[in-house]
């Protein structure tokens, strides 16, 4: 285990300790081929104790989430999961697959044979991009989705880049930057010229699809609403070629472009007025509701376009990035086909 991961480790099992009352004890630390975990804590609360195998995680991603989820199908140990912060929708995952979970802040679920605890009113924010990190702050993610969509780009001009990614041309400098000194791209040459190449684009789209849903997607959000009549809902796919300024994304997205999905969420990306595209599709304010509107994000004069959907690429983010096993296997489909 490195400094990082004892800087979460400890500070969180002390604010376990001071929010619910728990005493936590590290056991050991593991190490070497074939280990199963970062530490194995045992937590104690008057006469009962449980013994767990903590994962502790300075970035919580969704290829964290399935690994942990696959380890405890196939142990019998119970496991944790212990990071600064975790996005909502993974929690219910957590909990879904009753693997316990504690945040630096004390929010915490701990479900075992002998106890159980759920606390989750304590302020957590998320974490805070630095100037080292600026690639993975919403303007970042901006640049990086236009990089991964045409990687030749990054052998154009800074004025080029930033057009076509829309992000301010200050910036550009900064981010090529960081994605060398992150091993993202490396120089190359091509036909005797110097050449930048993009290096491990699978990994860096599946960490860029879930920086998109925790970072940037919530900032595109305009609102959630529901269609007034059940036949518009039944109907909502005469909506893609009836209109040329509504895109599709996510599970309508994935339907559009396999044919095997039957939304459940809805998801409209538009720059057109919020009421506009009520009155038009017969949309009605809902909290809880299975349309969403969001704005696009990209330079639709230079993105890659589905047929009424947005860029495939971003499809297969937002539904990689969802939690739901059907989502993820229309996501595989859409990378196959459409992403490479």
């Amino acid at each position: 285990m490195n400094m990082k991961e004892q800087d979460i480790l400890l500070p969180a099992l002390d604010r376990l300790t001071e929010i619910a009352g728990i005493t936590a004890k590290i056991l050991s630390y593991p190490s070497g081929r074939g280990k199963n975990s970062d530490a194995v804590i045992e937590l104690i609360k008057g006469q009962q104790t449980s013994i767990l195998e903590a994962d502790v995680k300075t970035e919580v991603r969704t290829a964290t989430l399935d690994n942990i989820i696959l380890r405890q199908d196939q142990t019998d140990g119970r496991r944790i999961l212990i990071a600064k912060y975790i996005p909502t929708p993974m929690k219910e995952e957590l909990r879904k697959h009753s693997i316990c979970y504690i945040e630096t802040s004390g929010n915490c679920y701990i479900e075992t044979r002998s106890m159980f605890i759920l606390v989750s009113d304590q302020k957590t924010a998320q974490p805070k991009f630095n100037e080292d990190t600026k690639l993975w702050a919403p303007a970042g993610i901006k640049f990086l989705f236009a990089v991964l969509q045409e990687p030749e780009i990054l052998n154009t001009s800074y004025r080029n880049m930033a057009y076509a990614s829309g992000v301010a041309l200050g910036n550009v400098g900064n981010f090529i930057t960081e994605m060398k000194r992150d091993g993202y791209i490396i120089m190359g040459t091509r036909l005797g010229q110097p050449t930048l190449i993009l290096e491990n684009k699978t990994a860096i789209l599946d960490k860029w699809a879930d920086m998109y849903r925790t970072v940037l997607r919530p900032k595109q959000l305009v609102g959630k609403f529901r269609f007034a009549k059940k036949e518009d809902r039944t109907n909502w796919h005469e909506h893609t070629t009836q209109y040329d300024d509504i895109l599709w994304g996510g599970e309508t997205a994935g339907e559009i472009l396999t044919g095997h999905l039957v939304p459940e969420i809805y998801t409209i990306y538009s720059n057109s007025d919020r009421f506009e595209l009520m009155k038009r599709l017969r949309l009605v304010p809902a909290t809880n509701g299975d349309v969403e509107i969001l704005r696009p994000f990209w330079n639709q004069d230079t993105a890659e376009l589905g047929h009424g959907t947005v860029p495939p690429m971003l499809a297969y983010a937002e539904l990689i990035s969802s939690l739901d096993s059907r989502n993820r296997e229309i996501a595989l489909r859409i990378k196959e086909k459409y992403v490479g």
